[in-house]
């Protein structure tokens, strides 16, 4: 089935709501594919898009592209099968397969939690963020992560330094390098007894929306999320309200400067009952009737403590609300967290020196991908990724003209 399963997303495309509504529809994946190859009013269900790349998708194809994986030693699971996590099932608008590198069935079984913060993180977020990583991953905890530089890599690092398993989640193809030089870290995960997962098809190379598909994943994957970094404009919000709405456990890194703009949406969900982490403990209770079963030999006894009697695991606080979740499982994803005030002024002289030079050009006027490049503002090769980096960060945004300015 898995040929059908690759037609169908090769025709609706990645992250695609009305995809799930199809197969429901037709009552099943096949059926589907029977539909809408056959007579009758079954391509009115899709838009004008969807036709054309229905009329170039082929099981041909698909079953090149099975057999295109098979020998690159990358695994096709389809969201009916045994291996597909449970967890995954249940959010809205899960992905009907997932494209993987290493085995995912060793991490369906664990808890999991989703790690995300800045690509350009103070020194006080890196040590926490490996401290906390390396702490969780000694009592089994799978680390989450989406596979950028920065805080992701740095999560994943710790982990996989404590023997710990990991999960990327890419938002791009299974096969492309993004971030450039990323292979060989992927395939260290794989060994390690952790996995890649993309839900993108093969040689796709990414795109902003793409981070938006790939957050949903996961939050999806994990029993909760935690923030150690994030201003006002970060990309984390993004997950944070996938969290939110998954009914996912919320937990931020409370900052070392309350004044400092960087750790400004952190800030935010703290305050609206986000879950505060002092130590990896702090997770640990919150599911420690199931970590107590997966501590390593070398944990010693007495390292857990006990929950007080106002926070009990059946009575855990969280930062799940009610009118988060949408009744009918149609989430619209916006902030049900009170109006934030303007974001505070970014100190860009933090940023990296290729960022702040395109940054100090951008303030001056607006300007083309092309015209970045001519001026010879950063490394030609690394252009796209930069730009790309800069965008998911907030500080800078394309408008008419395919022209950057700040943010």
């Amino acid at each position: 089935m898995k040929q059908y399963f690759i037609w169908l997303l090769s025709v609706m495309g990645a992250a695609n709501p009305r995809t799930m509504r199809l197969i429901s529809r037709f009552g099943g994946v096949k059926e589907a594919y029977d539909a809408l190859n056959g007579g009758g009013e079954a391509k009115s269900a899709l838009k004008s898009w969807e036709l054309k790349a229905l009329k170039r998708a082929s099981l041909e194809k698909s079953a090149e592209l099975v057999e295109w994986c098979k020998k690159r030693g990358y695994n096709i699971i389809t969201i009916n099968e045994p291996q597909y996590p449970e967890q995954l099932k249940h959010i809205y608008n899960p992905p009907i397969l997932l494209f993987t590198e290493g085995d995912i069935s060793s991490i369906n079984s664990e808890i999991r939690i989703n790690v995300v913060g800045t690509r350009n993180p103070s020194d006080y977020s890196y040590g926490v963020a490996s401290h906390l990583c390396a702490e969780l991953a000694k009592t089994g905890i799978v680390i989450i992560s989406g596979m950028a530089v920065g805080l992701d890599k740095c999560a994943m690092t710790a982990a996989l330094e404590n023997d710990g398993r990991v999960a990327g989640v890419l938002a791009c193809g299974i096969d492309v390098e993004y971030p450039r030089g990323s292979k060989s870290f992927r395939k260290t995960v794989a060994d390690s007894g952790g996995v890649c997962i993309s839900e993108l098809m093969p040689r796709d190379s990414t795109r902003p929306t793409y981070f938006q598909f790939r957050n949903r994943i996961m939050s999806g994957l994990s029993s909760g999320t935690l923030i150690i970094e994030a201003g006002e404009r970060s990309g984390c919000h993004i997950t944070a309200l996938h969290t939110i709405n998954q009914n996912r456990d919320l937990f931020c890194v409370p900052p070392h400067d309350i004044l400092d703009p960087r750790y400004s949406g952190v800030i935010r969900y703290l305050r609206d009952g986000a879950i505060p982490i002092f130590s990896h403990i702090d997770i640990v209770n919150e599911y420690l009737s199931d970590v107590c079963e997966r501590l390593s030999e070398s944990a010693t006894p007495g390292s857990l403590e006990k929950p007080s009697a106002s926070a009990k695991p059946s009575a855990k606080p969280s930062a799940k609300t009610d009118a988060a979740v949408s009744e009918s499982n149609n989430i619209e994803f916006k902030s049900k967290l009170p109006v934030p005030q303007p974001a505070p002024k970014i100190d860009y002289s933090q940023l990296p020196e290729e960022q702040a030079s395109i940054i100090a050009a951008l303030q001056k006027k607006m300007l083309t991908f092309d015209e970045i490049v001519k001026s010879k503002l950063c490394n030609a090769d690394k252009a796209y990724e930069i730009l790309l980096d800069m965008e998911l960060d907030g500080l800078i945004e394309k408008v008419a003209g395919d022209r950057y300015k700040v943010s």
